[in-house]
């Protein structure tokens, strides 16, 4: 059996308060939080790196950069 997407359905509409209210959203928040988490210590030793390895580094020409403001202007 197919189902028609646009068809309402029988259940009210939620707000966005009773929504994350739902224990199925507590559930769902609780383990993205778990995926999510990383120690400030790894985070920062990975950004350090990526500095480091970045093509981009050390070229002013690279693609992303602003303009330097001249001093004289």
């Amino acid at each position: 059996m197919r189902v028609n997407p646009k068809a309402p359905t029988d259940a009210p509409l939620l707000t966005a308060e009773q929504f994350r209210g739902t224990p199925e959203f507590r559930k769902f928040k609780g383990i993205m939080r778990g995926i999510l988490a990383v120690p400030k210590t790894d985070l920062d030793r990975m950004v350090q790196i990526a500095k480091k390895e970045s093509p981009r580094a050390g070229n002013v020409n690279a693609a992303g950069r602003k303009p330097k403001a001249s001093a004289g202007g």
